[in-house]
C-alpha cells in the first residue's frame, strides 16, 4: 500500500485541476483517479465485520474517531484525503512503521502521522513504545501524543502514573482538553479505588475542589446510594448545585429511556433545584435551569414536566418542555446518510 499512497501524494495536478477540485461536484484530478480508487478499496476491505475499528486521528490536534466513521469521510465526495488514508491504514496495519518513515516527507504538516503510531501503541497495551513514539512527534505538537497516553493512564485510575508524565502534556494548551482528563482522572480513580480515593486526587493542586463532583460519577444508576454518601459522609462536601448535577446524572442514567413514572427520587430532587435562587446571579440561573432541563428525559409524569416547565427562566428551553420524552417522534434512519422518517415512540 506504501507505492499506492506515494503515487497518490507525487501525481501531478493542475492548478484547474485542483480548484474544481475544492468545489462540488469534487471532481477527482485524473492523476489521482486510480490510486484513490485502489486505497478506497483497500480501506472498504478491511472494515470489520462488527463494530466500528480502531481509532484513528488523521490530525495532529484532532479528536480519534473510529476507523469506520473515517472510512464513511473518505469515501464522500471531496472528502479524500491521501495524507488521511495513510493515517487510516496505519491505523488497521495495512502500513507498517518503516513504511512510516519512507512517507513523512511526503505528508502535509497538519497531518503528523506519528500520533496515529501512538494510538496503535496504546490498542496493543504498549505504554513504554507509546510515549517513545510521542516524543517523535514533532513541531511543538508532542504534547498530543503524550495526552492520548495520559487518556488512558486516566481511566485506569493510575494516579503516579498520569502525573508521572504531567510536564509533557502542555497544560496551557488546548485548556478544555486538559479539563477532560482531570475529570476522567478522578472518574477514573473513583471506579477503581472508590468516591474517597477521587475526592482525595481533587486535593492536589494540577487538579482542585472544582472537579470533586466526578469523585461520586462511579455510582452510575445507584441513586439511593449516591443520596446516603451525600447526605452521610460526604455531605457539605460538594456546593448544592454541584450535589445536584451529580444526582441529576445518577437519575437519567436509572431512568433508562422513555420512562412511565418518575423515579422515586426524582421529585424531591426537582424540588432542590426549584428551590436554588434564580436571582442570586446569572451563572446560577443558568445552573439551575440547565439542571431542570437535563432531567426531561427521566421526567415520567405529566405534572412534574409541568412543574419543570413553569419554574425554567430560559426562553429556549421553556418551550421545549412541552412533550414528555415517551411521547416524543423517533426519527429513523432508512438507509446510511437516507433520509429519516418520523414514527411514534415505543
Amino acid at each position: 500500500m506504501r507505492d499506492v499512497v506515494v503515487q497518490g501524494l507525487t501525481a501531478p495536478v493542475t492548478a484547474a485541476e485542483r480548484e474544481a477540485a475544492a468545489k462540488p461536484p469534487y471532481p477527482v484530478p485524473a492523476s489521482r483517479v486510480a490510486p484513490r480508487e485502489r486505497l478506497i478499496r483497500e480501506l472498504v476491505a478491511r472494515l470489520p465485520a462488527t463494530g466500528d475499528g480502531p481509532r484513528t486521528v488523521t490530525r495532529i490536534l484532532g479528536t480519534p474517531r473510529t476507523y469506520r466513521g473515517v472510512v464513511r469521510s473518505l469515501s464522500r465526495p471531496g472528502g479524500f484525503r491521501f495524507a488521511d488514508a495513510a493515517c487510516a491504514l496505519l491505523a488497521v496495519g495495512a502500513l507498517d512503521d518503516s513504511d512510516i518513515d519512507a512517507l513523512i516527507p511526503l505528508l502535509p504538516q497538519s497531518c503528523r502521522i506519528r500520533r496515529q503510531q501512538v494510538l496503535n501503541r496504546l490498542a496493543a497495551d504498549d505504554l513504554a513504545g507509546a510515549l517513545e513514539a510521542a516524543d517523535r512527534i514533532t513541531g511543538g505538537t508532542s504534547w498530543a501524543g503524550h495526552r492520548d497516553v495520559a487518556a488512558v493512564l486516566a481511566d485506569r485510575g493510575d494516579v503516579a502514573g498520569f502525573f508521572a508524565g504531567w510536564s509533557r502534556y502542555s497544560a496551557t494548551q488546548s485548556r478544555d482538553g486538559m479539563v477532560s482528563l482531570k475529570m476522567s482522572l478522578v472518574a477514573g480513580v473513583a471506579r477503581a479505588e472508590g468516591w474517597r480515593a477521587a475526592l482525595a486526587v481533587t486535593r492536589d493542586k494540577r487538579l482542585g475542589p472544582s472537579f470533586a463532583q466526578n469523585a461520586f460519577s462511579a455510582f452510575g444508576a445507584d441513586v439511593e446510594g449516591l443520596s446516603r454518601v451525600l447526605t452521610g459522609e460526604a455531605a457539605g462536601v460538594l456546593s448544592e448545585i454541584d450535589e445536584l448535577g451529580v444526582l441529576a446524572q445518577a437519575l437519567r442514567k436509572a431512568t433508562g429511556r422513555d420512562p412511565e413514572s418518575n423515579h422515586p427520587l426524582l421529585d424531591q430532587t426537582v424540588d432542590r433545584i426549584i428551590a436554588v435562587d434564580p436571582t442570586t446571579d446569572k451563572a446560577t440561573m443558568r445552573a439551575r435551569d440547565g439542571l431542570l432541563f437535563s432531567l426531561w428525559p427521566a421526567i415520567g409524569e405529566q405534572a412534574t414536566l409541568d412543574r419543570v416547565r413553569k419554574a425554567v427562566r430560559t426562553p429556549n428551553l421553556r418551550r421545549e418542555l412541552t412533550t414528555l420524552a415517551r411521547d416524543v417522534p423517533v426519527r429513523v434512519q432508512t438507509a446510511t446518510d437516507g433520509p429519516s422518517h418520523d414514527v411514534p415512540g415505543p
